[in-house]
């Protein structure tokens, strides 16, 4: 694993300021009221030095480097080797350590949805007990911070929101033109959609292939489309099992469901079902696409003059909601949400578990989020909202929306098994987007693949992993 030095030189070039590191000269620390930030520093040195290992994307450990680089001055726990493994592939290597029970890795950067597997195969260090001696809480938009929860455990600290917003093309919904020949045609102001089918009809209006502007920005290939899936599901009222664990896809809700997700077809480009973000990414950010619900983080490129063609041209909302329940209902989607979790078999857990914390403080992560090189990380605490930083990187209009999405913000399938229950679904989905499988076969396609996971897994363990799922589900319909 390579090694990483992080010296006091690169903490003061990052440029950020934290509360332990500004004491006056002459002024004892922690005299006054400690604060958060303190407090961990405090029950860090308690636990003495150590060089933790971790798996982490380097996109992602970049941006913390100097966050780090202050805490190892105050403490001596330092980043010792890391192994750079995408966030899309360390699930499957971290089921392979958990099974294994590896103290390879002190912590792991993954997906947060991993937690009720990773936790279950006795993988996972609960970290109440750290949160509770350093006074750390997730003050995180919303309920947010439930997302790290499972069986009435903490067990991941997140440092990236990747919540879904809304992206509208600002300029074309206020050109002159296109009102009047949409008020022509519908009899109906050209506006921000509200609805899924709003946001279809605008899609199908605005677009033209001739100029390279399509309606549609969203993923539909296999790994990534069925995040877009879920969020039209949860908005018809849709939950995926009933409270036995039996799968209810192939319901009313799920062909609502299915229908407007191949709807997409017909307004996104043609090669859209191969595409991730690598390809996405920079076709929203070029003016190529009239709306999509995209990862926040876009709107943070959309916005950097120096990267994007559109810079000032987008409005940016909450993700369309659905009238099919019988009322209206709103649900956006965080998957995957990059979250440090520690490893219970390391002997440098609480060393780790102490770095994460600090990580993890709103304060600390405000420069983190900000990166305008290494723009992964996006917001999620209550302090990032409040940020003039954080306004300038994503602009006030992005952060609203962002805020405003973490209200209703759901979760994939939050259960043990989820790398098979998500591959599963995005697998059926995928072969219907492309014509290889029927759009009435699909549900009852993926239920009866799903019954054949909860046989594996065990029933009675799905059903007390409900419980997790359930409470990770927002409460409201739509954003106070």
């Amino acid at each position: 694993m390579a090694k990483l030095d992080f010296s006091r030189r690169t903490f003061v070039q990052g440029g950020v300021g934290l509360t332990v590191a500004n004491f006056l000269p002459g002024t004892t620390p922690f005299a006054h009221a400690a604060t958060m930030e303190e407090s961990t520093i405090a029950a860090a040195k308690a636990v003495g030095p150590a060089a933790v290992n971790g798996m982490i994307w380097s996109p992602y450990l970049v941006p913390m480097q100097p966050v780090i680089a202050e805490f190892s001055k105050q403490t001596n726990i330092t980043i010792g080797g890391v192994q750079d493994i995408s966030i899309f592939d360390a699930p499957q290597r971290a089921m392979a350590e958990a099974l294994s029970r590896s103290a390879q890795f002190d912590f792991i950067h993954i997906d947060s949805n991993m937690i009720p597997s990773l936790a279950s195969a006795g993988y996972l260090e609960p970290l109440d007990d750290y949160m509770k001696k350093a006074n750390f809480k997730i003050d995180a938009v919303g309920d947010y911070g439930n997302f790290m929860t499972y069986g009435g455990n903490t067990y991941g600290i997140p440092t990236d929101g990747n919540v879904h917003i809304q992206y509208v093309r600002k300029d074309l919904i206020e050109d002159p033109d296109n009102k009047k020949r949409f008020a022509d045609k519908f009899g109906q102001e050209l506006k921000f959609p509200e609805t899924w089918e709003e946001n279809l009809r605008l899609q199908e209006f605005l677009m033209d292939p001739s100029k390279d502007l399509y309606g549609s920005g969203n993923l539909r290939n296999r790994a990534n489309g069925v995040t877009w899936w879920y969020m039209i599901y949860y908005s018809a009222g849709g939950f995926p099992f009933d409270d036995d664990m039996k799968p209810t896809l192939n319901t009313p809700a799920g062909q609502y469901a299915v229908d407007l997700y191949l709807q997409d077809k017909k307004v996104n480009h043609p090669e859209a079902n191969t595409w991730g973000t690598p390809q996405m990414i920079p076709r929203i950010a070029n003016g190529h696409v009239v709306s999509c619900q995209y990862w926040d983080g876009t709107a943070k490129l959309n916005e950097n003059a120096a990267k994007s063609k559109t810079t000032g041209k987008w409005v940016y909302g909450l993700v369309p909601g659905s009238d099919f329940s019988g009322k209206r209902i709103h649900r956006s989607i965080s998957s995957p949400l990059a979250a440090i979790l520690i490893n219970k078999y390391s002997p440098r857990k609480a060393q780790a578990a102490y770095m994460a914390l600090w990580l993890g403080s709103g304060k600390n992560s405000i420069p983190i989020v900000t990166d305008a090189v290494n723009t992964f990380h996006d917001p999620w605490a209550k302090e990032h909202m409040a940020s003039p930083l954080v306004q300038k990187a994503y602009s006030p209009g992005g952060v609203k929306a962002i805020e405003k999405n973490f209200q209703v913000v759901s979760p994939p399938i939050y259960l043990t098994g989820f790398l098979e229950f998500q591959d599963a679904l995005g697998k059926n989905l995928s072969e219907a987007y492309v014509g290889q499988l029927p759009a009435k076969d699909v549900l009852s396609k993926t239920e009866n693949e799903w019954n054949a996971i909860i046989g594996r897994i065990g029933r009675n363990k799905l059903k007390s992993d409900l419980k997790s799922y359930k409470a990770v589900m927002p409460k409201r319909l739509v954003p106070a």
